[in-house]
């Protein structure tokens, strides 16, 4: 019993000894932990938990979140030509629409509008993004110097682009002219062809489909200014120099071995000495260069080819002066079938985003007389009649832009009764409006839609859009209806149960 008790006494005396010794290797909590000090020129070293904790501090949740705020906007466009040149002038007005939007305008849902939530960085004032009825907006800038969002409305734009898309108009290839008025036999293609909207090609290819591109790295000489050329030459051209001259080695090689593929087949032979490029010398490059330096053409297309230059349409009409005194030397360029050849390559896609609708080889759909012939036309206003002293077309606004009638004998330019295309009335109620029928749309290398209208539109057809609208007698005839005004309370009480008063209502009668 005692020596029972005494190993117990020996046991607990250990486990207390073990115990005192932990507590003193074990560090106070309690007191602050003296701080570890850094020798000169050692960084910091964080602890591996602590980099776990941060790395794990973004659940999935919060980095889709994250990634669903607009942190960045694409960037601006520069400012139409015409714009900035008359920014210097009295005459510029800073609230005109644009030619072309220059920023990117968004919108938000009505319940996150009521919270100034647009999915910027920080939330927009309510007093001036709920009152307005087109929530659109324009950002200039996210977050600025004075830590503020720049915004300004983008309704302009934005309802631009609804109106014209209401039309149904696809977007074809520019025609070859220049003018809005005039008017082409030639069948319009769409700027989604697969013979034109063409962008991933191979740089070996690129010559070879010069006439289904519509996007060049290089520029387009014939709109480029004396200043711009220069520059132009100075920075782009000059210091590939050497580059060119390796261009011009491998282009002699391919036509050293042409050449002789083609005088050993003339000759019944398989196999012919084949010229590499590291064998063409530099003497032979600057006697090729003589040789093509009279050929305008050739050495036109080899400067093209390398550069990636825009086509060049060649001058169908010579001036006076070019009559009398001719040029002694003739610059010509390669004949080319590109639709920009004339007026230079688009900035952007040719359709510029207004419309993806690839052709207008569809049927409208009356709810009443059901498929229409002819597409619905449009009222346009009047913006200035038809000038007789200077043979000026009419202006008209369509969709927000400003369209020109077609000259020549058509129903536009008729001479019987009171036009409001050639007759201004100023005491007319909301200006003149008439009915036109938009036939094609396209975008010029300056950015500004052009609409071709028609040259008459189907009196049947307007008749159909006036009534569909309520404006006018009916197709055949028939007066328009007037709305017969109800209350509120005359329509409560034709919905209403009847309440029960008696066995006549139920269809009981005392004589029966």
């Amino acid at each position: 019993m005692a020596n029972g008790a005494s190993i117990q006494l020996l046991e607990l005396g250990n486990f207390c000894s073990s115990t005192r010794r932990l507590k003193e290797r074990s560090p106070d909590l309690s007191r602050p932990r003296p701080r570890p000090r850094r020798q000169p020129g050692e960084r910091f070293r964080a602890h591996p938990a602590t980099l776990t904790m941060v790395s794990r501090s973004v659940s999935p949740g919060g980095a889709l979140l994250r990634a669903s705020r607009m942190f960045s906007m694409p960037a601006p466009l520069p400012p139409p030509a015409a714009e900035a040149a008359q920014a210097t002038f009295k005459s510029h007005s800073d609230t005109a629409t644009s030619a072309y939007p220059t920023h990117q305008v968004i919108t938000t849902l009505s319940h996150a509008r009521k919270e100034g939530d647009w999915g910027l960085k920080r939330p927009l004032p309510l007093r001036s993004t709920t009152k307005s009825s087109t929530p659109m907006l324009r950002i200039k800038g996210i977050d600025t110097i004075e830590q503020i969002t720049d915004y300004a409305s983008g309704a302009d734009h934005g309802l631009t682009l609804l109106k014209f898309q209401e039309l149904g108009l696809p977007i074809s290839t520019p025609s070859s002219f220049s003018s809005s008025r005039h008017r082409t036999d030639a069948a319009t293609r769409s700027v989604f062809e697969d013979d034109i909207d063409r962008t991933a090609i191979a740089a070996k290819d690129r010559a070879k489909l010069v006439d289904q591109r519509w996007r060049f790295s290089g520029p387009w000489l014939a709109g480029m200014s004396p200043g711009d050329f220069k520059k132009y030459l100075a920075e782009r051209v000059r210091p590939r120099r050497a580059a060119f001259r390796m261009f011009l080695k491998a282009k002699i090689a391919r036509d050293l071995n042409e050449t002789a593929r083609l005088k050993a087949l003339d000759n019944a032979e398989t196999e012919y000495d084949k010229v590499t490029v590291d064998s063409i010398l530099e003497d032979d490059v600057t006697e090729y260069l003589r040789n093509v330096r009279n050929q305008n053409a050739v050495l036109y297309q080899l400067v093209g080819e390398f550069l990636d230059l825009a086509p060049l349409k060649q001058p169908t009409e010579l001036t006076t002066e070019q009559m009398l005194h001719p040029p002694q030397h003739t610059y010509s360029t390669h004949d080319t079938n590109n639709p920009y050849a004339e007026h230079g390559p688009p900035k952007t896609h040719p359709s510029a985003g207004l419309s993806y609708i690839r052709t207008g080889a569809y049927m409208d759909n009356h709810p009443l007389y059901g498929p229409q012939k002819e597409h619905k036309p449009v009222e346009a206003r009047v913006l200035r009649p038809r000038s007789q002293q200077s043979y000026s077309s009419a202006k008209l606004g369509v969709a927000g832009f400003v369209t020109e009638t077609s000259e020549g004998d058509n129903a536009h330019n008729q001479k019987s009764g009171k036009s409001p295309l050639r007759h201004f009335d100023p005491d007319l109620k909301n200006g003149a409006k008439v009915y036109v029928q938009p036939e094609t749309a396209s975008v010029n290398s300056d950015g500004k839609l052009r609409i071709v209208l028609k040259d008459s539109v189907d009196a049947e057809a307007e008749l159909v859009a006036r009534e569909l609208i309520g404006d006018g007698e009916g197709i055949f005839g028939q007066q328009r209806k007037e709305v017969e005004v109800v209350s509120q309370s005359t329509i409560r009480k034709s919905y209403s149960t009847k309440l029960s008063q008696g066995a006549q209502d139920y269809g009981l009668n005392s004589e029966n």
